[in-house]
């Protein structure tokens, strides 16, 4: 993963801290808002009741409805005040000591009523319309107290969020760089073992030259190939990281090329007693000659991580690994189909992550290399196509012309 794909996932982390962190406090003060437009409603319900009787002084028996049906349903603080703020003439919700004196007891809830006055306006009881009986000042409920905390609740919550996503994220991310390191090392004696391996061979055949009929043109050629592949081994890790240039190419002939150097060097394995115990035949199927601009070294990369793949997939003592070629008009499609033990569809999203293998001394960078070389450097795409237990598998190379 790059350094900006790296920064997105963290800033679309902060950002999904923030949504849900503000998602919630938007809903949280829409409930407080219509908890506190509910209660200004009871408080001016009160105060228009209480106004209601002192102007019709022969409706006596509403007292009983006011307290009743009004007082009772009051769940937050109220006090009601004469016009002078000097005398309390109800109270209710209101935490007092019941063992102050009488006027004690006023003075405090003189000043709670002050206190209200600072949250909510307090409500005009009038006779007549001009004259001020007195005052109903009403705070705020323990709900609403408590729903105006759980907004800092939240932002803790988000916080949490955030911190451990990024603490997780690091931690993926770091194993999966560990991961990449040690496969690029691996895949690095890997790609060198082939070539000085045949070297080796080369060397022990020219040792019994004098000895045996042995073409020495022949040995000289292979030698002047395993050369020639050391150096594209070099080419190829000196580009990764960069943008390689495209260059038009007969992509058969690329695919000839690497299928003929592996022939030649792994065309089956041998036991212990020198008889062959596996034989593997690759076929090429295409009429034509399709061009498509590619990168050769990297590509050649490709094909042989999906060759030695497909070569160890084979556990049989015969088997076959195709390539199809076709020329779709705006693309061209690379199909590479073994004759091995197949893929269990549950690893199928794992099979391109970098570390994944399924052999006990499996590297686990080749596929990695191989996606990201087609997807990123070549704008293609390349992915498993089928693969059934103990039939084999196909992977499909789309390439844009």
């Amino acid at each position: 993963m790059n350094k900006f794909g790296s920064l997105n996932i963290k800033i679309a982390l902060l950002l999904s801290g923030v949504v849900i962190a503000l998602g919630i406090l938007y809903y949280t003060q829409t409930v407080v808002t219509k908890i506190q437009i509910r209660e200004a409603q009871i408080a001016d319900l009160y105060a228009k009741s209480l106004e209601y009787i002192a102007n019709d002084t022969s409706s006596t028996g509403e007292y009983n409805f006011i307290f009743n049906e009004i007082i009772l349903q009051i769940d937050f603080p109220i006090i009601a005040t004469d016009k002078e703020y000097k005398n309390v003439e109800f109270h209710k919700n209101v935490e007092i000591d019941t063992n102050l004196s009488l006027k004690k007891r006023n003075e405090v809830l003189l000043a709670l009523a002050n206190d209200m006055k600072e949250i909510n306006p307090p409500v005009k009881v009038t006779y007549q319309d001009s004259i001020v009986l007195s005052y109903v000042n009403y705070g705020q409920s323990s709900l609403v107290t408590q729903m105006k905390y759980l907004p800092f609740f939240e932002f803790m919550i988000a916080g949490i969020f955030i911190l451990l996503g990024y603490i997780g994220f690091s931690y993926i991310k770091k194993h999966e760089q560990s991961n990449i390191w040690v496969g690029l090392s691996k895949e690095t004696a890997h790609q060198l073992g082939t070539p000085l391996s045949s070297l080796l061979g080369w060397q022990e055949m020219l040792k019994e030259y004098k000895t045996k009929s042995v073409e020495l043109d022949e040995i000289s050629s292979e030698i002047g190939n395993d050369l020639e592949k050391l150096k594209k081994i070099t080419g190829r890790f000196s580009k990764i990281g960069s943008q390689p240039k495209l260059v038009e190419e007969n992509i058969t002939e690329v695919i000839k090329g690497v299928c003929n150097y592996f022939e030649k060097r792994i065309p089956s394995l041998v036991s212990t007693d020198g008889k062959v115990s596996k034989k593997v035949s690759v076929n090429i199927h295409t009429n034509e000659k399709i061009i498509v601009k590619i990168n050769k070294d990297l590509f050649e990369w490709v094909i042989e991580n999906l060759l030695k793949n497909a070569l160890d997939a084979i556990d049989k003592n015969t088997g076959s690994i195709d390539f199809r070629i076709s020329d779709k008009g705006k693309e061209v499609i690379l199909d590479i189909s073994d004759s091995g033990k197949g893929i269990d569809k549950k690893f199928k999203k794992d099979i391109f992550r970098p570390g994944y293998s399924t052999k006990r001394r499996g590297w686990g960078l080749g596929l990695s290399l191989a996606k990201r070389i087609i997807d990123d450097y070549h704008k293609g795409k390349l992915f498993m196509l089928e693969s059934v237990l103990d039939s084999g598998t196909t992977f499909r190379i789309k390439l844009q012309k």
